[in-house]
């Protein structure tokens, strides 16, 4: 009987002490948390969105910059031959001039084409992609500023060299 009257104690005990805790107050204060975190969450994600747009932008608009130079000088040698080049030498220079700036200008305009498709979550990798091509391509046309240097015993990039 002891038994009985220390259970129904404890139960009784029990019952009341979680009648003494207000359910609500403690569902509200978890609400009010979740609602913070979920903003937190979501300014977080907004700000990701603006920061990877503005570098995707940027890099668009210097591939594109990089794709106007080699077009303008792609145009000037397609000229230069046009207009006849007599010497067959100097006429296949020309033309693999033209050809190599033909192939710089469709690696950037591959490298443009996934960079205006790209989302938040493959950005990482093209960006590393675009940066590869932009600075192969910057190495190569350097080079080429570089044999027209020598060829012409000039210095008309005024670096140097």
């Amino acid at each position: 009987m002891k038994t009985y009257a220390f259970l129904s104690v404890l139960l009784l005990g029990g019952h009341m002490f979680t009648a003494c805790a207000d359910p609500g107050d403690a569902t509200e204060k978890t609400n009010d948390q979740l609602k913070e975190n979920r903003t937190e969450i979501n300014d977080a994600k907004t700000e990701n969105a603006e920061q990877w747009r503005d570098e995707r932008t940027e890099a668009i608009k210097e591939l594109r910059e990089l794709r106007a130079t080699l077009e303008n000088r792609q145009m000037r040698e397609q000229e230069r031959l046009n207009e006849g080049i007599k010497d067959a030498e100097k006429k296949a220079e020309c033309q693999a001039i033209i050809a190599e700036l033909g192939t710089n200008i469709a690696r950037i305009d591959a490298s443009l084409a996934k960079m205006e498709t790209s989302t938040a979550t493959d950005w990482t990798n093209v960006k590393s992609e675009a940066r590869q091509t932009a600075d192969d391509t910057k190495t190569w046309w350097e080079r080429q500023k570089e044999m027209v240097d020598q060829k012409t015993d000039a210095d008309k990039d005024k670096d140097g060299h």
